[in-house]
């Protein structure tokens, strides 16, 4: 029955994804899903279109590598954080004044932890640092950012109001680093990834040597001038080196489907995880009052979502800016992956937010006919 079912999902799937590739939505695409039946997980991923335009580009496979974006933010960000507390060195309900110091400005000292992780902090939601990060040295971009961080009039008191915000994510790790005493990618490493035995699947790519090949374009540097090709396309995390909590992790279709995974197996009780708990889990994705956002991740918004209309309210997912997504059904135990580079496309959103919900409807429909 799986072989069947998943047929006929790649067969929808197929003429909506070729049809988006020759509409230019993106040059490349991977779509995967897994879900557990009475038999166990059964899983399935697929390949599209090419890493670059034109004949530039080489077939995408399972050795493909995409930026995943804002995925950093609940893939690095958050379990860095979920494991600190495991490690008593942070709570939820710590304020900036707590976890910086001195250098935390009055107007922020009552930002808390969970205020930067729920998107209620009050920062506003982007800022181009990069412009002026270029005029710095490598060494002092952290520093600056984040003094000019702390130095953003915030545009509501913290807890007030849910406003998706990048520069909160960018100093939650510049607090991961200073608690943990470790780079940010040094840390999730060695406690989150490296335990999943994923380490070579999701990653930051902040080396030099490494196959281009294997990674799709997402574009052109508008300021260096240098081909977005294994060099993450957000300019702020770019200007920072590569690493940052809010972008920069780069992975495989395999390696994020297994990590979705994991999320469900540990959620159920089912797996564990060295750096935390199945109960810090659950309580980390309990819904909170007055945001779609659970701590870190999105949740469907009825009628509107980009995972389409099939999966229940305990669901959580994410999207990139780049054209990744996942989205996890927690109550049926689905995962669902979508990995683009519709920004080498151009960066207008129409035609990847009317795609997104259609992938998901096709899956859904297919994994959930099939349990009947």
């Amino acid at each position: 029955m799986e072989k069947d079912t998943c047929r006929d999902i790649f067969k929808k799937l197929d003429l909506l994804i070729k049809k988006s590739i020759k509409n230019s939505v993106f040059t490349a695409c991977s779509i995967g899903f897994s879900m557990r039946t009475q038999r166990g997980v059964f899983r399935d991923i697929y390949f599209w279109g090419n890493t670059d335009m034109g004949s530039y580009g080489k077939k995408v496979g399972k050795s493909t590598f995409f930026d995943m974006a804002s995925l950093t933010k609940p893939i690095v960000t958050v379990f860095c954080i979920m494991a600190l507390i495991e490690e008593n060195k942070i709570c939820l309900e710590d304020t900036l004044s707590h976890c910086l110091g001195t250098i935390c400005p009055f107007d922020k000292q009552k930002i808390k932890i969970v205020h930067l992780l729920s998107h209620s902090s009050g920062l506003p939601a982007h800022k181009p640092y990069y412009k002026k990060l270029i005029n710095y040295s490598l060494a002092k971009r952290n520093k600056k950012t984040i003094e000019w961080i702390l130095k953003e009039k915030l545009y509501s008191k913290p807890g007030e109001k849910a406003v998706y915000s990048d520069l909160g994510y960018l100093l939650l790790g510049y607090v991961i680093e200073k608690i943990s005493g470790e780079d940010l990618d040094s840390y999730w490493k060695r406690k989150i990834i490296e335990p999943l035995k994923l380490e070579k699947d999701l990653f930051f790519l902040n080396k030099t040597n490494f196959n281009q090949n294997e990674y799709v374009v997402t574009g052109n540097c508008a300021w260096s001038k240098v081909k977005l090709c294994g060099v993450v396309h957000d300019d702020n995390c770019r200007s920072l080196g590569g690493v940052a909590g809010h972008a920069g992790l780069f992975g495989s279709a395999e390696g994020l489907l297994s990590l979705c995974e994991h999320i469900i197996e540990q959620f159920k009780g089912r797996r564990k995880h060295l750096a935390y708990s199945s109960l810090s889990l659950m309580r980390l994705l309990e819904k909170r009052e007055g945001s779609s956002w659970v701590l870190g991740f999105d949740t469907p918004t009825p009628g509107l979502s980009s995972s389409g209309i099939y999966f229940s309210p305990k669901s959580i997912g994410h999207l990139g800016f780049t054209g990744t997504s996942f989205w996890i059904d927690l109550q049926r135990d689905i995962a669902v992956i979508m990995l683009t580079n519709r920004v080498s496309c151009g960066e207008k959103t129409e035609k990847i937010r009317e795609l997104r919900p259609a992938v998901h409807d096709i899956i859904m429909e297919g994994l959930l006919f099939s349990r009947q």
